[in-house]
């Protein structure tokens, strides 16, 4: 397994009988048989798409041979997505290592002081751009994709509107899909049993990666891996998580769900995550707060509340063991002051490895219930087994609370609302 997931201070002794969080995660933890059954069944009959994704690698080739992958003369690609549709393209693109091929751009804001810059001046002749909506009818998306075409048509006409942009929605008739029809753009459909927060294996998530130079084959191998672990070992990572998220909210009233990953190309994960979790599991009234965190920053702003807040919340640091490639620090420059030996000889990784220790140590001495997911190295196959582990604990914890992971009604009303404010019927 490309990681390792320790608990910590979450029970008191599994062998006493009065230790209720146990007893209540062992009950859970058996309950995700069942639910283990059941997602294999669903895969089985091809209801559950999202399972497949990481064993069908076909749809690589096919993309690669994409007008916006092969013309390698765009220095820039913009990725006009919101949510689902943006947020797990930008967990893969954190991957990039170098700086060959475009360089990618999130526009998953309507702050036009983000977008502007991208479609006026020399520039625009070099950008393409890649528009992105499930449905086809998302608002934001709709309104950036007018901009886009204006932009591109001002510029070169037709032509240049169907040459440097891209759509992604599903298929069938609706309002992206005919403006893509209308400009002559390139289509391509999303699966519409593919929820978007659960699309980052999909075209969705890999055409943007593969632009960037990621290893797809490599994200799905370590989705795969989790996956086939998790549907079969009644100890799989993913389960004992759904089952301690649980248990910990069914006994000690914990309510508050805190990622806070140890690696900066890790922040765009706990976005990624802060979305799936939410709309996932928030419903009828149920559900637990997801909260993203960064180490070793956040350890300056809110770990003060953690240590000596409420005990309502529930800790996942991940932790990367990999040691950078930085200079060893040279005490000398300082001359040699005493109050920075601790320094002397080490890399800017022991001291991010060295926080990550401390701030779990002193989370578990205060009583706080905690998990530390430790990896060894940052790649893309650690990468599609995080994104997989994190999908599969979702939907085990979502169905123990009694809550359907694949819809979103709530979020449908803000939508339809949205439409009516601009139209002026309230």
């Amino acid at each position: 397994m490309a990681y390792t997931q320790i608990i910590k201070n979450c029970f008191t002794d599994a062998t006493d009988p009065t230790d209720w969080v146990y007893n209540a995660y062992s009950k859970s933890l058996a309950r995700c048989e069942g639910i283990a059954s059941s997602l294999q069944v669903l895969k089985e009959q091809g209801r559950l798409p999202v399972l497949d994704l990481p064993v069908d690698n076909e749809d690589l080739h096919q993309l690669s041979q994409l007008r916006l992958f092969k013309n390698r003369d765009f220095e820039n690609v913009v990725v006009v997505g919101i949510g689902g549709s943006s947020l797990g393209a930008q967990v893969l693109e954190s991957l990039k290592q170098n700086g060959n091929g475009p360089t990618l751009h999130f526009w998953d804001t309507l702050d036009y002081h983000v977008m502007g810059p991208h479609l006026q001046g020399e520039s625009l002749t070099k950008t393409a751009f890649l528009l992105i909506s499930k449905s086809g009818s998302t608002p934001e998306i709709l309104a950036q994709t007018l901009l886009v075409i204006e932009a591109l048509n001002n510029m070169g006409g037709a032509e240049a509107v169907s040459q440097q942009a891209m759509v992604i929605c599903e298929p069938g008739d609706n309002p992206l899909g005919r403006i893509a029809d209308k400009w002559a753009l390139e289509r391509l459909d999303h699966d519409p049993n593919i929820g978007g927060r659960y699309s980052v294996l999909s075209i969705v998530g890999a055409l943007p990666a593969l632009i960037a130079g990621i290893d797809m084959k490599a994200v799905r191998s370590g989705a795969q891996e989790v996956l086939d672990d998790a549907l079969l070992n009644p100890e799989s990572l993913p389960r004992i998580g759904a089952a301690l998220h649980h248990a910990l909210h069914d006994i000690c009233g914990v309510n508050q769900n805190v990622l806070m990953p140890y690696a900066k190309q890790l922040e765009p994960l706990t976005h990624w995550f802060r979305q799936l979790w939410a709309e996932s599991i928030g419903k009828e009234g149920l559900g637990t707060t997801p909260l993203n965190a960064l180490g070793p920053i956040d350890q300056h702003s809110q770990l003060q509340l953690w240590l000596d807040g409420p005990s309502d919340k529930f800790f996942t640091l991940i932790i990367n063991n990999e040691d950078d490639s930085s200079p060893l620090m040279d005490v000398g420059l300082a001359d040699d002051d005493p109050a920075l030996d601790y320094l002397r000889d080490h890399r800017i990784s022991d001291v991010v490895h060295a926080e990550a220790a401390a701030t779990a140590s002193t989370l578990a001495s205060r009583g706080k219930f905690l998990r530390c997911i430790e990896i060894d190295v940052l790649d893309e196959k650690t990468i599609g087994a995080l994104l997989m582990h994190f999908m599969l604990e979702t939907i085990f914890t979502c169905h123990l609370f009694g809550v359907n992971p694949f819809d979103q009604p709530a979020v449908e009303d803000g939508k339809r609302l949205t439409k009516m404010y601009l139209r002026g019927e309230i």
